[in-house]
């Protein structure tokens, strides 16, 4: 079990987790406080060992390691931090270091039922603007989109096929997440740094999700190809949704196929009427 030595050598340790459903595996601790004790305090020597059985052994692994630096660590208390769906913190709980382990789970149970959810499913296509580090430790969240690289984890919607546009600033070329997409465009790919994208992926021993897509010039060949290679779709009435990034999905485009659907929820407004996706010159989305 390693730890950063500045903080052993700290009068105090306050670890500041986000509680949410990881991208990877189910357990009673995911994405937490407990995650930050182990992989974030870890740093990559940690995260290599607690990874080095795969994401089925994570459930274990995760409380078990958690433990040993809670028993020899300076570890004052942690912070846990609950979001809504909108991407905004709701909710901050202060958790003793003695109470950590016990009171975390109850709280990634409250995370679970403020989870934003696409509200059309199956879809033919999902076009997804942007991936990055900054939206999801997956580049887009798995949780959202159904795209799940391993088998220990499930949910989310059900998509033919995922095209994915181009990569945020903010990741810096880490390209983690493209490997969930079946389409992309060049755009995304000359901003791919393999030096940034690869450790993740290597240390998490999932390499899938690294992997390059089907690349095609600009966003309409990646959409119409996606679309083309959607099987059993209806292409004349596709079944599509574009949204901005899995943090964001408050607003999203539909294609008509979906409207008579959108109309009958009582949790979707319709905020227009239907019109072309606007492609420039180029053939890339305005």
């Amino acid at each position: 079990v390693w730890i950063d030595r500045l903080a052993a050598e700290a009068d105090g340790i306050i670890p500041v987790g986000r509680i949410k459903p990881h991208t990877a595996f189910r357990g009673p601790y995911e994405s937490g406080v407990v995650k930050m004790l182990v992989i974030g305090l870890g740093k990559q020597a940690g995260a290599d060992s607690c990874h080095d059985a795969g994401f089925g052994a994570l459930a274990e692994r995760l409380p078990a390691y958690a433990r040993v630096i809670l028993d020899n660590a300076p570890v004052l208390f942690g912070i846990a931090l609950l979001e809504n769906a909108y991407d905004e913190t709701c909710r901050i709980e202060a958790l003793p270091a003695d109470r950590i382990l016990a009171e975390e789970p109850a709280l990634l149970e409250e995370a679970n039922t403020r989870m934003p959810r696409i509200l059309f499913d199956p879809l033919d296509v999902l076009i997804v603007d942007r991936i990055g580090k900054n939206i999801s430790g997956d580049g887009m969240d798995p949780n959202i989109t159904g795209t799940f690289m391993t088998p220990f984890a499930s949910g989310g919607i059900s998509a033919n096929r995922v095209t994915v546009l181009d990569l945020t600033p903010e990741t810096g070329g880490a390209a983690l997440g493209m490997g969930m997409a079946d389409t992309s465009t060049r755009r995304l790919f000359d901003k791919i740094d393999m030096e940034e994208t690869y450790p993740n992926a290597i240390t998490c021993t999932v390499l899938d999700f690294a992997k390059i897509p089907l690349i095609l010039p600009n966003d309409r060949e990646a959409i119409q190809c996606a679309l083309r290679c959607a099987v059993g779709a209806d292409r004349a009435h596709p079944r599509i949704v574009r949204i901005a990034d899995t943090l964001h999905i408050e607003h999203l485009l539909i294609s008509e196929a979906l409207l008579d659907e959108a109309r009958a929820n009582p949790s979707i407004e319709i905020l227009g009427e239907p019109a072309y996706l606007p492609f420039d010159i180029n053939g890339n989305l305005l």
